[in-house]
């Protein structure tokens, strides 16, 4: 699919989801102008996601820093996961947005080939079926490293596109007051748009916490 036709068939979605459609929004890269990132860097990007969500659902960093030391995976995390797992205590605030990486996590665990289902998010995402990949216990992530099959790279691309005209979606209703469409989830697209653009390598980022999410 050639990024036209990626761009019709995700205002398609977008307008049988009654979606707002901006026709103004430019097509994204060409399949051949991606390289996605490799399987050994989707491991650790899972990996530091896994590691801070977990550690935020359970208000406790402890076990996480334990693991991530015991392994020596600390550099899997970006400058902001680590000062959240490592520094001090965090505050309510930082538990609520790093419990939110579950959602790239999620993401990316698809790109991964670790789930074999996805949908327009109109909630939160059910990460059960895909943790039963990761550690339990005090235990290295060969179970997980094996476990990765990634996606083609067009379909990766599809999701690329509508996320991010879907982003433009959240991002007018917030500038204009509206509610955001009960098709969706704003804090979900979000981070999709984020691990999407991640493993595309857009604009060539690779720190986790600089990847662009513009619209």
């Amino acid at each position: 699919m050639n990024p036209e036709q990626r761009k019709e068939a995700s205002e398609l979605q977008l307008h049988k989801r009654g979606i707002r459609i901006n026709v103004q929004l430019h097509v994204i890269e060409s399949d051949e102008e991606v390289t996605l990132r490799k399987p050994d860097q989707l491991l650790a990007r899972m990996l530091a996601l896994w590691a801070v969500s977990t550690a935020a659902q359970a208000r406790d960093c402890l076990p996480m820093r334990a693991y991530l030391a015991t392994y020596q995976l600390e550099s899997c995390l970006s400058a902001q996961e680590s000062a959240f797992l490592f520094g001090a205590a965090p505050d309510e605030a930082s538990y609520l947005q790093f419990a939110q990486s579950q959602e790239a996590l999620y993401f990316l665990a698809w790109c991964a080939g670790l789930s074999d289902k996805i949908a327009v998010p109109a909630t939160s995402s059910n990460l059960k079926p895909v943790l039963k990949f990761f550690p339990y216990a005090l235990e290295a992530p060969d179970k997980l490293q094996a476990a990765i099959r990634p996606r083609s790279k067009s379909a990766i691309m599809d999701w690329s596109d509508l996320l991010y005209r879907l982003h433009w979606e959240v991002r007018h209703t917030q500038l204009t007051g509206r509610p955001c469409p009960a098709s969706i989830d704003a804090t979900v697209i979000k981070q999709w748009h984020q691990a999407v653009n991640w493993i595309c390598q857009y604009e060539e980022e690779n720190d986790w916490d600089k990847v662009s999410t513009e619209t």
